[in-house]
């Protein structure tokens, strides 16, 4: 089962805003040498909506190589239809997901029960377990939020359907109403690159699926967490909050550009580059920023 610490990589891009392999390859081996639990890709974080189907499978085929099963892979999909879901699952199960984290269509609004039966459908026909993502936070993705009685009926009646990602304004409340819903065995994970952890966690969260750059903050939380020193937690995350804030209280396009300034200036990426259309991004805010980052002596700080 996964648990704990699962970020999700960025894409890296080159000047032409083509994917930079090696660029991609140094953050996989960035986080697996920072002792995270799993790794993911083509999330939101990933910008896996701003990429062609070929550009996606190429994510998966670098990050894989480079993992080498070396730690759980979750892969993200966005399918449009229960048919293509059933595709894009068996088109990876070459890869060895551990999950795949998979989003509600949401081309149209066809209301609760048709994704309902969508997530119970593609939970009794994929052989791979599966992450419900919740993001009504996206705004394409806003009409799709489930209630908690929905995602529990899933739940129990899609045997490969193991775990949700919960996340956006109100996930914590979510996850204490979903919490008591579910059968042993069903886990819950917290996104929004980790800025309500502190309530998830109190809240069920078995682990939280978060960006990359500085998840020892994390991790630190996750080990007292499991340990059982509460207190301990809320001291970490609240010394990691000015750096969380900086990160993702701004919007999540905002966020890609400031996590890849952030692996730039360490050096595991030669280009910040975030696909296009994104809001204009002001590198005034840079040097506020890394004093940020080098004030929590972190591994991307520069003291």
């Amino acid at each position: 089962m996964l648990e704990g610490i699962a970020p999700i990589l960025f894409t890296p891009f080159d000047e032409s805003g083509d994917i930079d392999a090696d660029g991609l390859r140094n953050i996989v081996r960035f986080e697996v040498d920072g002792g995270v639990h799993a790794i993911g890709i083509n999330g939101f974080a990933s910008e896996a909506y701003k990429m062609t189907d070929g550009e996606r499978l190429r994510n998966v085929e670098i990050v894989a190589g480079e993992l080498a099963n070396a730690l759980p892979l979750i892969i993200g999909i966005a399918p449009a239809s229960l048919e293509a879901a059933i595709k894009q699952a068996r088109q990876l199960a070459p890869y060895r997901p551990a999950a795949l984290m998979t989003l509600p269509p949401a081309t149209m609004d066809n209301g609760v029960q048709a994704l309902v039966d969508f997530y119970i459908d593609f939970g009794r026909a994929s052989e791979v377990p599966i992450i419900i993502q919740q993001a009504p936070h996206i705004p394409m993705y806003a009409h799709t939020e489930l209630p908690a009685a929905a995602l529990a009926e899933i739940a129990d009646q899609a045997p490969a359907v193991k775990y949700f990602k919960i996340e956006g304004p109100g996930s914590a409340a979510k996850m204490r109403a979903l919490a008591p819903l579910l059968e042993g065995g069903t886990l819950m994970f917290g996104g929004g690159g980790g800025i309500t952890a502190l309530d998830e966690l109190r809240s069920g969260a078995g682990g939280l699926i978060p960006g990359v750059g500085f998840n020892e903050i994390f991790l630190a939380a996750w080990g007292k967490w499991t340990g059982g020193e509460t207190d301990a937690v809320a001291k970490i995350i609240s010394d990691g909050d000015p750096l969380i804030r900086a990160v993702s209280g701004r919007g999540h396009e905002y966020s890609l550009h400031m996590r890849k300034q952030l692996m730039k200036r360490y050096g595991a990426i030669s280009c910040a580059y975030v696909r296009r259309p994104t809001p204009l991004f002001d590198e005034c805010d840079l040097p506020a920023f890394f004093a940020i980052v080098d004030r929590l002596e972190l591994r991307v700080s520069m003291t």
